[in-house]
C-alpha cells in the first residue's frame, strides 16, 4: 500500500477545497453531496451526533450557519492507498464575536461510481482560557448569544456579560420551580402568543 501518493492527495486536497468553499458559502447541496449517501455515513459536530445521510442532511437543511469568518490554520492530508484518505483541518473562526480555534477531521473513501466521499467527520473547538467560558454549563453566555442569533436580535457587546449574568440567575431561580409536579387539578397559565 502507497502512503501519499502526490496524485491521490493532489485528489483528495482539490476535494476538501472544495468542501470548504461550500462551507463558507453555506451551500447546502453541496456540502450534503459531498457525504456518502448511507445510512452508515457519521458526522460528530460541536453540539450534535448526526448517524446516517439523511440526518447529516436534514441537519445541513435546518442550520442557519455563517462560516464567512472561518480561515484555515493547517490542513494535513494522509493517503493509504488509491482509495482511502483522512484530511485534518485546524480551522479559526468568529462565533458570536469571540475567536475559536477549531478542529475538523474527515475520512474519505472513493466510492465505485460516487467518487470521494466522506464517510465519517468531526469538528470540535479548543478549550482556551480566553473561550472557556463558553464550554462551562454554568455560564449563560453561549446560550445567550445562541439566541440572540435565533431571534435575530444582536446584543450590543456592552451587555453581552450583564444579559448573560441575568439569564444565569434566572436558570437559577427557574430551575428548582420547574422541577415541582403540578397535580393535574391544577390550571395552567394560557400561553401568551404574539
Amino acid at each position: 500500500m502507497q502512503i501519499n501518493d502526490p496524485v491521490v492527495v493532489a485528489e483528495v486536497e482539490a476535494i476538501s477545497d472544495a468542501y470548504e468553499r461550500a462551507l463558507v458559502n453555506n451551500d447546502v447541496e453541496a456540502l450534503t453531496g459531498f457525504f456518502w449517501d448511507s445510512s452508515h455515513a457519521l458526522r460528530f459536530g460541536v453540539t450534535e451526533e448526526l448517524y446516517g445521510a439523511q440526518a447529516i442532511g436534514e441537519f445541513r437543511q435546518n442550520r442557519t450557519a455563517v462560516f464567512t469568518d472561518r480561515r484555515t490554520v493547517r490542513r494535513e492530508v494522509v493517503s493509504l492507498g488509491d482509495t482511502l484518505a483522512i484530511v485534518t483541518i485546524e480551522f479559526e473562526i468568529l462565533v458570536f464575536g469571540n475567536l475559536r480555534h477549531g478542529r475538523q477531521s474527515q475520512v474519505w473513501v472513493q466510492i465505485p461510481e460516487a467518487g470521494w466521499r466522506v464517510v465519517s467527520a468531526h469538528v470540535s473547538h479548543r478549550v482556551t482560557p480566553q473561550n472557556a467560558a463558553a464550554f462551562n454549563a454554568d455560564d449563560a453566555g453561549p446560550y445567550a448569544a445562541a439566541a440572540a442569533a435565533l431571534l435575530e436580535a444582536p446584543i450590543d457587546p456592552a451587555h453581552r456579560q450583564g444579559v448573560a449574568l441575568n439569564l444565569g440567575i434566572m436558570a437559577r431561580i427557574a430551575g428548582p420551580l420547574m422541577a415541582i409536579e403540578l397535580p393535574e387539578s391544577v390550571e395552567l397559565a394560557p400561553r401568551f402568543t404574539p
